[in-house]
């Protein structure tokens, strides 16, 4: 970004739509602080051949314009696993939406992302090769009858990299058995660390920031005919994982997802309250 532009960025618009966004009893204005929190995953028409999992219907969550996938941000380190970890979002599927023994997956999408706060850019590399591992569970037809290696492969988890996605691309998040809700384990790991390993030294030293990975939803049920997939893939997520921002400079990073065009080059102050006028670098 070049030295000479200033970085107007519109929070106020996405001040006030956040206030509306509602997970549970808590405002989601923030990647900061605010717990334990599910994202509801319905299935429309319940259970039926066909039928769409649809992320967020009751529109909690804010909404990445350039690509409409709905934005979960979750802050690492609120997880006892380690300062580096979280085990938010969890996935929610109510009674009824699937059929017992039916397996929710998710599938990674992309490459990691990340929130430069000097800059005020997301960039499509972190500063110094980090990584997001996320570990899904393992396929029961592994558990039962896979290798060694292939149990292995999904114990080491999903990793998304600047450079793409390494480790299983889909996995299992959970069966249903009259209900999901699940959490799962998120990690952020230095070029050298390993999430892995036990302990929260093991992650390593990664950059203050936020980091943002895709995956979406799907199950690999077949319909009544035997023929095609029951089920129809959800819309890709992003996820915001939150490491040491404050709460300020985390909505800064949801709201250039939400608002992208809210950044011009232009150095004068637009005559609106509300409206913080950054200078950049």
């Amino acid at each position: 970004m070049k030295s000479d532009m200033k970085k107007v960025l519109l929070t106020l618009p996405f001040f006030l739509l956040m206030q509306h966004q509602v997970v549970g009893a808590q405002i989601i204005n923030t990647c900061n602080d605010f717990g334990h929190f599910d994202l509801l995953i319905d299935v429309v028409p319940p259970a039926s051949d066909g039928a769409s999992f649809v992320v967020d219907s009751t529109g909690d969550f804010p909404v990445e314009a350039g690509t409409g996938n709905t934005i979960v941000p979750a802050d690492l380190g609120d997880f006892p696993g380690g300062i580096h970890k979280t085990d938010d979002p969890g996935w929610l599927v109510a009674a009824g939406d699937l059929e017992d023994n039916e397996i929710l997956w998710f599938r990674a999408l992309g490459a990691l992302r990340y929130w430069d706060n000097d800059t005020q850019e997301w960039l499509n590399a972190p500063p110094d090769g980090e990584r997001i591992r996320y570990f899904g569970a393992t396929p029961p037809a592994v558990v039962i009858s896979g290798t060694p290696e292939e149990k292995a492969f999904y114990a080491e988890g999903t990793i998304w990299s600047s450079e793409g996605l390494n480790g299983p691309i889909e996995a299992p998040i959970e069966a249903f058995i009259g209900g999901i809700h699940a959490h799962l384990d998120f990690c952020l790991e230095a070029k050298d660390g390993d999430c892995t390993q036990p302990g929260s030294s093991a992650t390593g030293t990664p950059s203050t920031g936020a980091y943002l990975i895709e995956l979406q939803l799907f199950s690999k049920a077949v319909s009544d005919n035997g023929l095609q997939q029951k089920y129809i893939d959800s819309s890709p997520v992003s996820v915001i994982l939150n490491h040491g921002l404050v709460a300020d400079q985390c909505s800064e990073a949801i709201g250039a997802l939400v608002f992208p065009e809210a950044v011009v080059d232009d150095s004068a102050p637009l005559p609106a309250a509300g409206i913080l006028i950054m200078t950049g670098p």
